[in-house]
């Protein structure tokens, strides 16, 4: 069963690494307004390039070499302290160029310059190393503590929209501790060695070619929020912001499984198992389905009373968004599933390169003609079409490895008849109740009712086979 319980640690351990703004966004979203959430996006937006520059692509390089080398403690180590090094060389670097852009532009100066604890934050992150020995406990233990702690914070500290600064640095700071938490646990699991038996240069290449992607990856992520601040304005980028933290959540709860499965397909890979990795890639999409349509259907059946309600009536346009955006869901957890599961394990980078690629220049270009004549409308729009251009690219990519049809669609349309039976019921409660809190949880409860009703009468497969998958 360690599948299973990695994934529910990894689950929540995503989760967790979303509640702050999550539990804080009905207090936030009306102490702030969408002009001050707006902000926060923008320059956190900001930041988030530099960041990247600073990770340089070792959470996803990093977990699978340890993946690689998960039984031997001596390479597990030289591998850990080989990329550790690395990492701090990229952030000083990444550092001294966020110093000479605040240097040049002072817009909002003060705010990115809190924001850059996050950066700072990057040099103590060690979670790559426990994803790579497929041990997920500890993540969540840090960050429950120090979540629950940055809750306590943010409603103690954030009293109204000239807080922001002080908002900025509870989220910050609390990665940057959480981080730094995590790494007394290293201690008995690797060994230190001497400097001189390091060779941290070999790791610099194959770290950029995973880096790349990332690149394109964290453009059509982020992308949206900055160019609606130049092209529309700051409210619109926090009905944004908005949107998509909602959305994305969602997408948390179905992606966790793919970095739980990425060690464990590494390590068979290497093992030359590939009727193990076939069995693993069949069964994680068919469980993909499983929660990602009726999560999909769901949430945008329930926005319309859920979304006033959550983050107050001025930002009551966000669940027309929500709506529009909800089918990234399925085609995102879909091609991370392709992305984690097999090309990075499989060193596809070539492949992993040209999707993301194509997904940034489409968000990009899509976004130029999108924005300009639908506003906020237009960037969601973009996004759902630049999600759909990646997963249809990379449902190509595997094409001649697996039999993509069987692999993607086992039972999916029971999945689907599920989910859109479901939709309809809980969409016409949601038209007939009146907008209360009790209405959105017997939406909720009616519809998750519905959707397993329907999936046992139609005899899905997985509610008899899930212990399967997730035995050892």
């Amino acid at each position: 069963m360690k599948v299973l319980k990695n994934y529910m640690y990894n689950m929540s351990y995503q989760i967790l690494l979303l509640i702050v703004p999550l539990a804080t966004m009905p207090y936030i979203s009306r102490v702030l307004g969408p002009k001050g959430l707006g902000t926060y996006s923008y320059t956190n937006s900001v930041v988030s390039y530099f960041v990247l520059l600073g990770s340089l692509g070792i959470t996803l390089y990093g977990s699978r070499q340890i993946a690689y080398v998960q039984g031997n403690r001596n390479k597990r180590s030289k591998v850990f302290f080989e990329i550790t090094i690395l990492k701090l060389l990229t952030t000083l670097f990444s550092g001294t160029l966020l110093a000479s852009y605040l240097f040049m532009y002072s817009e909002f100066r003060v705010l990115i310059i809190a924001q850059s604890l996050t950066l700072l934050a990057n040099v103590f992150d060690v979670s790559w190393y426990f994803m790579g020995v497929e041990d997920f406990k500890k993540n969540v233990i840090r960050n429950v503590i120090v979540k629950l702690v940055s809750l306590i914070l943010i409603f103690g500290f954030v009293r109204s929209n000239s807080d922001l600064l002080v908002y900025i640095i509870i989220i910050g700071g609390s990665t940057l501790i959480g981080n730094i938490v995590l790494i007394p646990f290293l201690i008995n699991q690797i060994d230190f060695l001497k400097l001189k038996n390091l060779n941290v240069i070999q790791h610099l290449k194959p770290a950029i070619l995973l880096f790349l992607p990332q690149i394109a990856t964290q453009i059509y992520l982020v992308v949206n929020k900055t160019m609606l601040g130049q092209m529309d304005s700051i409210t619109a980028v926090g009905f944004f912001s908005s949107s998509d933290t909602l959305v994305r959540l969602a997408l948390t709860i179905v992606s966790s499984l793919s970095a739980v499965l990425m060690p464990r397909i590494a390590n068979l890979i290497s093992e030359g198992k590939m009727k193990s990795v076939e069995y693993y890639m069949k069964q994680s999409f068919e469980f993909i389905n499983f929660l990602a349509l009726p999560l999909m259907m769901g949430l945008a059946a329930i926005s319309s009373k859920f979304v006033p309600l959550f983050l107050g009536e001025k930002f009551s346009i966000v669940a027309q968004l929500v709506m529009i955006e909800s089918p990234v869901i399925l085609l995102i957890s879909w091609s991370i599933a392709i992305t984690n599961q097999y090309l990075i394990p499989s060193r596809m980078n070539r492949e992993y390169t040209i999707s993301t690629v194509l997904g940034a220049l489409s968000n990009v270009f899509l976004n130029v003609i999108l924005i300009s004549n639908f506003g906020v409308y237009g960037a969601i729009i973009a996004t759902l079409i630049s999600e759909a251009i990646v997963m249809i690219y990379l449902v190509f990519s595997i094409k001649k490895y697996f039999n993509v049809t069987a692999m993607l669609f086992s039972n999916f349309y029971k999945y689907a008849a599920g989910s859109f039976i479901m939709f309809g019921i809980t969409r016409t409660l949601s038209n007939v109740l009146p907008t209360t809190i009790f209405s959105v949880f017997l939406e909720i409860i009616v519809g998750i009712t519905t959707y397993f009703i329907i999936l046992f009468l139609l005899k899905a497969d997985i509610l008899k086979n899930w212990r399967n998958f997730f035995d050892e």
